[in-house]
């Protein structure tokens, strides 16, 4: 069977992407994903999915216009018997695609929310959350990435569908910490890593390097490693105001050997603004990572004894303070952790598998 996933794009940096492709990478032989996405991006997850033997569609981005010229209806008239399920990963789109898509036969449609914010952008909170209104009735199943976000979105009836990810994969090992810092010519620094795109700004890399310059005092060997950060003018113009040495900072961009990096690290930092649950604190934990992480995020995403939530408004100097003091406990092997705690990705897709199969999500 096929299962048609709706995401407004397939950027390689975008975090509801990557939870498509571990789900799918996790699924029975016997289903397949499809994508269809409406926002360009230069680098996009199109060769990941078609590799794993999907299909990627652009469509016309949803808009009232869009529902007056018809089409979705002519998307999915196009496609009729192609897909059994609908997944569509933003409740406020529910009501561009799930009433046609019920009419062109889709038996299952399900809609799962992944943030508790309506918009990021200030000017689309009002027409997002009314848009968002009709969703539990035009969507048969409602998932959420954890209890808050489903709770915003949805208020009450839905299940949480976790971020979960391949425990197996991010199991710390020894042998690639070292081959990695070689590879980066980090092999005597203290590692401070962060994984996640400059813009939009929630990741909070300004603060990030107002940490890092704290912790250079305290530390001279200490480097800092950007995942999914490419080199920016408002970053560089920060590392001078708080003369960062610029072969202390790695920009790294976009990449997919994060196991190995993340191995590499002896911190993650993490003190964003605002999160829905997020996949690289998952991530990090279970690579035995110790995680220091805003206030701002869940709770719902700790599940090892060495994650610490700080305020914002502390001083990046109490920051750096706690980041050396918990980067020097020593790295464990969270494997089982993570997974008898129900994080890895196979028990979970197993339940997801199930439901497309039979329109029943199991607790």
């Amino acid at each position: 069977m096929r299962v048609l996933h709706m995401i407004p794009d397939i950027g390689i940096a975008n975090g509801v992407m990557s939870v498509i492709l571990n789900y799918f990478k996790a699924m029975p032989d016997d289903i397949k994903f499809d994508v269809c996405y409406f926002a360009e991006k230069e680098e996009t997850r199109q060769a990941d999915i078609e590799k794993l033997g999907g299909r990627v569609f652009e469509i016309p981005a949803p808009s009232p216009k869009g529902l007056l010229r018809r089409d979705m209806c002519t998307f999915f008239a196009q496609h009729k018997g192609e897909w059994e399920a609908l997944h569509i990963h933003a409740p406020h789109f529910a009501v561009f695609m799930a009433p046609q898509a019920k009419a062109a036969g889709i038996k299952k449609i399900c809609c799962h929310c992944h943030s508790t914010w309506y918009s990021l952008e200030k000017s689309n909170e009002i027409r997002n959350k009314l848009l968002a209104l009709p969703v539990k009735i035009l969507t048969d199943t409602q998932f959420a990435c954890g209890e808050e976000a489903g709770e915003f979105w949805f208020k009450k009836d839905f299940f949480v569908l976790r971020n979960a990810v391949d425990c197996s994969l991010y199991r710390y090992d020894e042998q690639k910490r070292t081959q990695t810092r070689e590879q980066l010519g980090i092999c005597d620094k203290f590692v401070i890593g962060n994984l996640g795109r400059v813009y939009p700004p929630q990741k909070n890399h300004p603060f990030i390097l107002k940490v890092f310059s704290e912790i250079r005092k305290l530390r001279k060997n200490s480097v800092l490693m950007l995942v999914g950060a490419d080199i920016d003018g408002n970053l560089l113009g920060i590392m001078n105001k708080y003369s960062i040495p610029r072969e202390s900072v790695n920009f790294l961009g976009n990449r997919k050997d994060v196991p190995y990096l993340l191995s590499a690290m002896d911190v993650f930092l993490f003190p964003s603004l605002k999160e829905g649950l997020p996949v690289s604190v998952v991530e990090a934990q279970a690579s035995g990572l110790p995680v220091l992480m805003s206030n701002r995020v869940t709770d719902e995403v700790v599940v090892t004894d060495n994650v610490f939530s700080m305020a914002l408004d502390e001083t990046a100097e109490n920051w750096a303070q706690k980041a050396i003091e918990m980067g020097d406990v020593f790295r464990k092997d969270n494997f089982l952790i993570m997974k008898n705690s129900g994080w890895d990705i196979y028990s979970c897709a197993e339940k997801l598998a199930y439901y497309y199969k039979t329109g029943i999500y199991e607790i």
